[in-house]
């Protein structure tokens, strides 16, 4: 069985793929979904105590803070959520004998240089960041784990980069996107298949299950609308200097997906979208 931290856009995914072979049991803070628990991974007790009942051989953890701004103003609440709510999700699998899948972010790296490899130095430059890293450094205790970095997540649920130029365009509002800041654009779905893949193999480390394309903000951008079929001319190149950005983002935290591939082929832009709208 699999327990699955999170409810949002990776937590729904993988709740999806996983259970066309495994058992899986999802879990909610806040809103109640149908077959699954609550669980507040900021209650140190309660994690420990819903974990080692259900005695679970996987724990798939991506319930976090993830809004970049949010944390650099309230830097207490993402450590609070994001490093030792991981901590108590690990000490909880620890008891209960299981195995933990953390999703972390392309966001640990400075962003200097892109195309980073799972071995690169880590060095965060923002609130956000620095409690993934401190998750990844609980995780990392554990004798046996996975943690599965990935970039710019976007898929059929809850609101993301594509979905906002795609309703953005559609109606005919112009936006502003960067052109300087580059990534590794990832389907929720397809990090969700790589993660199954990983569990089906028994691998253990880390790898990083992001879209196979290194590109600009500005580039995905252009790519969504002529996918759809939207106006191009309503996307207007700016760069990161011209946006009132609370937290500092990597330029360049594209990342290396060499490793990943031994197990899982990632898809690059187009695929993804392709298979977003497939699999709806």
């Amino acid at each position: 069985m699999i327990l699955v931290t999170g409810s949002g856009l990776l937590g729904s995914d993988m709740i999806r793929v996983l259970r066309r072979e495994h058992e899986v049991v999802g879990t909610y803070n806040k809103t109640p979904k149908e077959g699954t628990i609550r669980l507040d991974i900021t209650d140190r007790e309660g994690t420990i105590r819903a974990i080692r009942e259900l005695k679970p051989e996987y724990v798939v953890h991506t319930a976090a803070l993830t809004n970049v701004d949010y944390c650099e103003d309230h830097e207490a609440e993402a450590m609070a959520v994001n490093g030792q709510g991981t901590k108590n999700v690990v000490d909880a699998a620890r008891a209960a004998g299981s195995k933990v899948v953390y999703v972390s972010t392309d966001y640990v790296f400075d962003g200097s240089r892109g195309m980073y490899r799972e071995d690169d130095d880590v060095c965060p430059i923002s609130a956000y960041a620095r409690s993934k890293l401190m998750g990844e450094l609980h995780v990392e205790e554990m004798e046996d784990f996975i943690i599965a970095r990935t970039s710019v997540v976007y898929g059929n649920a809850r609101q993301n980069f594509v979905s906002w130029v795609k309703d953005s365009l559609a109606k005919g509002q112009r936006i502003k996107v960067v052109t300087d800041q580059f990534n590794s654009p990832t389907l929720s779905y397809d990090c969700a298949e790589a993660v199954a893949a990983l569990i089906r193999s028994g691998a253990s480390g880390i790898y990083h299950t992001a879209g196979s394309e290194r590109i600009s903000r500005y580039e995905f951008a252009r790519k969504i609308a002529l996918f759809y079929g939207l106006d191009l001319g309503l996307i207007e190149p700016v760069p990161t200097s011209a946006l009132s950005q609370k937290a500092r983002r990597p330029m360049d935290s594209s990342l290396d997906v060499t490793r990943i591939s031994a197990y899982h082929r990632m898809l690059n832009i187009m695929e993804g979208l392709r298979k977003m709208e497939e699999v709806k």
